[in-house]
């Protein structure tokens, strides 16, 4: 049982006419539930939204100014070098949670892959640290340390944990974790915040921070190398690139996939289980494994992002 699309056409007609002829379109475009739509079945659909090459560049790649500062520092490191390849070792290791890194202001897309190796145990000291404390201590200039006269690896530590050290600014972002374990005992020695027993006063770039105890315990510590290897040089051609990679081309369809196909560009095409024959074969095709689609698909020339309900 094959249901109306939800394309485009009528998604523009019913932001047209706004509330008023929601209630009188009936059938598969009316917001009603799967089971309102197809009772006593489920409701399989399929859509194919535009994807650009900017769009594309957006869902798989992220800018480098926008790592976490563990994985940006040493991800800059690998691009500098001719091998494109740089190690990192420490409680906070890079993890860039994206094959894809891409550098400006001529757009550069590298694909990236970490190593962790040389892991080992040691005793880490966790405190809370919340921002913009406001605490009578604060009048005592003593008592306050400043970030900048931190030693170098507790700074570290504390941009590591929080990531993006802008985030001390933000008015919704009120407290963070962190963790101060190193391997050396020369660095253990020279830490500010080891043995952790007490609270801790910060200022960092004007803000006052609180930092509290909270436990000791065993942590670890690895190195991490990332390897990054240029991919692409335009939006288009990392489109490409990711395309051939992870997409699937439709090509060669029977007329009736095609007209599927069709109705699902920047829409819905929605059937009833059970499917018929040119929707269950177009899925198959189309998936990954279970009910999960390719996440590009090609048609007709272009690309599109594919989505399987």
């Amino acid at each position: 049982m094959a249901c109306p699309p939800r394309d485009s056409t009528r998604r523009r007609a019913l932001r047209a006419i706004g509330g008023v002829g929601v209630a009188a379109l009936s059938g598969c475009l009316s917001p009603t539930s799967r089971s309102d739509r197809c009772p006593g079945s489920d409701e399989g659909t399929l859509d194919l939204d535009d994807a650009t090459a900017t769009g594309v560049s957006n869902e798989f790649s992220s800018p480098l100014d926008a790592l976490p500062h563990a994985t940006r520092v040493t991800v800059a490191d690998a691009l500098e070098t001719e091998p494109g390849e740089a190690t990192a070792r420490g409680y906070y290791r890079p993890d860039p949670r994206s094959e894809f890194v891409v550098t400006g202001p001529e757009p550069r897309y590298y694909r990236l892959e970490t190593t962790d190796h040389d892991r080992v145990r040691t005793t880490g000291y966790e405190y809370a640290v919340e921002i913009d404390a406001d605490y009578p201590v604060f009048f005592d200039r003593e008592a306050v340390r400043s970030f900048a006269e931190l030693p170098a690896h507790d700074r570290e530590s504390l941009r590591g944990a929080i990531g993006n050290a802008g985030l001390i600014h933000a008015p919704h972002y009120t407290s963070f974790s962190v963790v101060f374990a190193y391997e050396e005992v020369g660095a253990r020695d020279r830490s500010a915040f080891i043995p952790g027993t007490d609270t801790r006063y910060l200022e960092w770039d004007g803000v006052p921070l609180r930092l509290t105890f909270e436990e000791r315990r065993t942590v670890a510590i690895a190195s991490t190398t990332v390897a990054a290897e240029l991919v692409a040089t335009s939006p288009s051609e990392f489109r490409e690139y990711v395309g051939e990679r992870r997409g699937v081309v439709l090509d060669s369809l029977p007329t009736d996939q095609r007209e599927i196909v069709e109705r699902a560009i920047d829409g819905t095409y929605a059937e009833c289980e059970p499917y018929s024959e040119p929707f269950s074969d177009l899925r198959k095709r189309l998936s990954t494994g279970g009910d999960e689609a390719a996440p590009l698909v090609r048609y007709g020339g272009d690309w599109y992002f594919g989505h399987l309900g």
